[in-house]
């Protein structure tokens, strides 16, 4: 039995499970209730048969995410102090999506502002259309973009994330694509046919080796150059006796396409 979810759709097409903020009206901003569904949707999602991907995405047509929702609390203050309350749900969701074992590919519908980059960011690949605009713009508001900045750190050159995040501009999806936040800038009406066909490159490898190596690039991303190694000589080994690995060195031999057992 799956987890019904309020804020999210949660559908499997094909090879992919797509996961939807369905906050249109509200342009997909990210309410602890939404981050804690995301946190759910996605341990969900890696644990069920014959899915390879992970599609996220917002509903509607003009935002994928605007990030999160700020609402001054009775001091004035968007942040509530809460000293038995460590663990930030925005945390947790971004914890979700690194150890998450299947590849996960943002669908960027539309424009995408402070925690919705965010997203993007730890997302492993992002297809976008060609209208969506980006931004940490957080510091124009007087607070800064503090827990998406591990994520970003990870995919946005150094400088440019300072102008970012300094400057508090927008700019736009070739842009996003010159900084290697996205991987394709295509028109809305190609946007589900980039994604597909993003999803069948990745369907046509070895699940094994997709979701190992996925952990495994998430486990060696800050570690030591010597304790990278040490982790990856350690996890070859097991990796190589699946049935995947059998299966994939067996078809080579004989020149064929494999057909991967995904165990």
């Amino acid at each position: 039995m799956g987890q019904n979810f309020s804020q999210l759709l949660f559908e499997v097409r094909g090879e992919a499970c797509h996961i939807t903020i369905n906050r249109a009206a509200e342009h997909n901003t990210m309410t602890d209730l939404v981050m804690e569904e995301l946190t759910l949707a996605f341990r969900q999602a890696e644990g069920m048969d014959g899915v390879r991907a992970i599609v996220l995405t917002g509903a509607g047509e003009q935002t994928f995410c605007a990030g999160g929702k700020l609402k001054p609390t009775a001091d004035g203050s968007p942040f509530a102090l809460e000293p038995g309350r460590f663990d930030n749900p925005i945390a947790e969701m971004f914890k979700a999506l690194d150890r998450c074992n299947l590849p996960i590919i943002a669908r960027v519908n539309g424009s995408a502002f402070g925690g919705g980059l965010g997203l993007v960011c730890a997302c492993d690949f992002a297809v976008a259309v060609d209208s969506a605009k980006f931004g940490t713009t957080e510091a124009k508001v007087g607070v800064f973009p503090m827990m998406i900045l591990p994520v970003l750190m990870r995919v946005i050159p150094r400088r440019r994330l300072l102008e970012m995040c300094f400057f508090a501009h927008r700019f736009s999806a070739v842009e996003a694509q010159q900084f290697e936040i996205v991987n394709q800038v295509v028109p809305a009406a190609e946007l589900d046919t980039a994604v597909a066909a993003m999803v069948d490159k990745l369907a046509a490898n070895s699940p094994v080796a997709l979701r190992i190596g996925r952990r495994a690039i998430s486990a060696v991303t800050d570690l030591s150059f010597s304790d990278a190694l040490n982790l990856t000589q350690a996890v070859l080994p097991i990796l190589s006796q699946s049935e995947d690995t059998k299966e994939g060195m067996k078809a080579f031999a004989e020149r064929r396409a494999p057909v991967w057992p995904g165990r």
